[in-house]
């Protein structure tokens, strides 16, 4: 009886852990997205700012990125977490626009 306790208590922890593994993912995919889709607005709006605007806004841009592709390393290693291997397509789905042209 003590056994069966012992494993129904390892299995309650077991879901909950899988339980917010998942939700980390979720929070996870929703900033990516996020910070996607800022970098396309930023993207679009550089052609009609001034000089000194768009150097500014191009920093920003570069910024947001690196943020971006930090979450997209965050995602494959949450994906990691549980137990899901394969990340070859994650770039269909979360595409970090390329960096402005210099």
């Amino acid at each position: 009886m003590r056994a069966q306790r012992i494993a129904d208590r390892q299995q309650a922890i077991d879901r909950e852990l899988n339980a917010e593994r998942a939700a980390a993912l979720l929070r996870i995919s929703r900033t990516l997205e996020s910070l996607i889709a800022q970098l396309h607005a930023s993207r679009e709006r550089l052609p009609g700012l001034r000089d000194d605007e768009r150097r500014r806004a191009a920093d920003a841009y570069a910024a947001l990125r690196r943020e971006a592709l930090r979450y997209r390393w965050y995602l494959e290693v949450q994906r990691e977490a549980l137990g899901l291997r394969h990340h070859h397509r994650l770039d269909e789905f979360y595409e970090v626009p390329a960096p402005l042209e210099t």
